[in-house]
C-alpha cells in the first residue's frame, strides 16, 4: 500500500451559548481541544446542552425540540483551520409565544458578532465548503439484526455533510440509527481494491486496535464475513454474530464503527484517515450498558482509535469520572438555570466511588446505606464505651464489607483498647 500524503486539517468547538432556550436562563461553556466530560446531578441539562447544539446545526428542522423564550439565542464558536466561526440563531429569529414542541422560526438572525469570529447561521453553512459537521450519538447503542443485501451506494461528502447537520437531534433522540453492519459489509468489498488505499488503511488501523475494545482479560476479533454477508466475531475463542455479542460489546463496536463511519462519509480525500481524523464527537451517557472496567477503559479505548478528535461526552460513572486527566471535566450545579463552567484543572483518579457519587454527581442516598449506618452506630456505641454493642456491629459489617476494608480493621483496634480498659 502507498504511504498517504496527509493535509492538516484540525476543528473542534471552543465555546457554546444558549440564552432563553429550554430551562436554561443562560449558559456558558468552555470547552477543551480533546477530552470534555460534562458531569453533574440529574436534572443538571447535560442532554439539554447535546440537543442544543444539535439545534444550532440545523434549526429550521430541529426547533420544536425545545422552547423558547422572549430574545432566545442559541450558538456555538468552533475553530476550522485557524479559521473561527460562530455558528447559530441570533435574537429575534424565534416566533414569540411558541407552544412547546412546537417552535418555529420565521426569521433566522446571525449570531452577534465577536472579534476575530465569522457569524454565520446553519443556511450559510449548508451552502459554503465549510466542513463543519459533529457527530451526535445518543444513548441508545443496541446493534438489532437487519439482514443484509449486499453493498449500498454512498453518497458523496458534501450530502453526508448536510445529512449529519439536518438530523443531529434525531441521532440524539435515537430517531435515526447508524448502520454499522452495512458499513462493515461496504468495507470488506472495498478493502484491497486499487482505488481503495485510504479505506484500507482504516480498515487495517479498526483491526489492528480491535484488542483494546473489551477488558484487558478478554480476547476479542474479528474473524470474517462470509457469502451470507455476516460478520463473524471470535470472543474468548467462541465464534459468534455481531447481533450475539453481549449488550456492552455492541454498545462499544458501535460507537467505535459510528465514529469510522463518519470521518470516512463527511471528509474528501487523505482527511479520510481515521487515526489522523480531526472533528467533533458528542457521546450522550457513554457508560451505558458498559461493565465498570469498561468504564475504565473507554477512553484509553477512544484515544486509541481517534488520537485527534475532540469527544464532548456526558456520564453517571464515576470509573470513568475517575480516568480523566486535567482540564477534562466539566461540572454543572444542580438546578442551576444561570450556568457559566468550563473543565476544571482537578484530577479525581484519588477520589473514591463514592466520594465522586456525592460530591460531584449529587447523590445525597448515600448517606443511607447499610454500610454507613452501621458505622454510625459503631462510632455512637465507641462514645458510649458499650463493648458488646460494638461486637456486634463489627461482626455485621464484616459480613458486608471486603475483607481489606480498613474501616473494620481501625474499628476492632479502638475495640481492643477498651476492652483492655475494661479489664485493667
Amino acid at each position: 500500500m502507498q504511504a498517504i500524503k496527509m493535509q492538516e486539517f484540525d476543528s473542534y468547538i471552543e465555546f457554546f451559548h444558549a440564552k432563553n432556550v429550554g430551562l436554561f436562563v443562560e449558559l456558558n461553556i468552555e470547552f477543551n481541544r480533546k477530552f470534555n466530560f460534562i458531569i453533574g446531578p440529574n436534572g443538571s441539562g447535560k442532554t439539554s446542552i447535546f440537543r442544543c447544539i444539535a439545534i444550532c446545526l440545523n434549526p429550521h428542522e430541529s426547533a420544536y425540540f425545545s422552547r423558547y423564550g422572549n430574545n432566545a439565542e442559541i450558538w456555538i464558536d468552533l475553530s476550522l483551520n485557524n479559521k473561527r466561526y460562530r455558528l447559530g440563531v441570533g435574537k429575534g429569529s424565534v416566533l414569540q409565544g411558541n407552544i412547546y414542541r412546537n417552535a418555529r422560526l420565521f426569521r433566522i438572525f446571525d449570531p452577534p458578532e465577536k472579534s476575530g469570529y465569522t457569524s454565520i447561521t446553519s443556511f450559510q453553512l449548508r451552502e459554503s465548503d465549510i466542513n463543519f459537521s459533529p457527530l451526535i450519538i445518543g444513548a441508545y447503542r443496541k446493534i438489532g439484526y437487519k439482514r443484509i443485501s449486499g453493498m449500498q451506494r454512498e453518497e458523496s461528502p458534501k450530502v453526508q455533510r448536510q445529512h449529519y447537520r439536518a438530523n443531529a437531534v434525531k441521532y440524539l433522540e435515537g430517531i435515526i440509527m447508524p448502520d454499522v453492519k452495512q458499513w462493515m459489509i461496504n468495507r470488506y468489498f472495498q478493502i484491497d481494491k486499487k482505488w481503495a488505499d485510504i479505506i484500507t488503511r482504516n480498515w487495517e488501523w479498526l483491526l489492528k486496535n480491535m484488542k483494546y475494545l473489551g477488558p484487558s482479560d478478554v480476547k476479542f476479533d474479528f474473524i470474517d464475513i462470509q457469502k451470507d454477508l455476516e460478520p463473524i466475531f471470535s470472543l474468548n475463542g467462541v465464534n459468534c454474530y455481531l447481533e450475539e455479542l453481549s449488550a456492552g460489546y455492541q454498545s462499544i463496536l458501535s460507537l467505535i464503527l459510528t465514529v469510522f463511519n463518519w470521518v470516512e462519509d463527511i471528509y474528501d480525500g487523505n482527511n479520510r484517515v481515521v487515526e489522523n481524523a480531526s472533528g467533533t464527537v458528542i457521546i450522550d451517557e457513554l457508560d451505558v450498558h458498559m461493565h465498570p472496567e469498561w468504564q475504565f477503559t473507554i477512553r484509553r479505548t477512544l484515544e486509541k482509535f481517534f488520537p485527534k478528535i475532540q469527544f464532548i461526552i456526558s456520564t453517571h460513572s464515576p470509573h470513568l469520572i475517575a480516568t480523566a486527566e486535567s482540564n477534562e471535566i466539566i461540572i454543572l450545579p444542580q438546578f442551576s438555570r444561570i450556568i457559566n463552567v468550563k473543565p476544571t484543572p482537578k484530577i479525581y483518579s484519588g477520589w473514591s466511588t463514592d466520594q465522586i457519587l456525592e460530591d460531584l454527581m449529587g447523590v445525597k442516598s448515600l448517606e443511607n446505606k447499610f454500610y454507613s449506618i452501621l458505622y454510625k452506630k459503631a462510632l455512637e456505641y465507641i462514645d458510649k464505651k458499650n463493648i458488646e454493642a460494638l461486637k456486634d456491629v463489627i461482626s455485621t459489617m464484616e459480613k458486608i464489607t471486603h475483607p481489606s476494608d480498613t474501616i473494620v480493621e481501625r474499628l476492632k483496634i479502638k475495640l481492643a483498647s477498651l476492652t483492655l480498659d475494661d479489664n485493667s
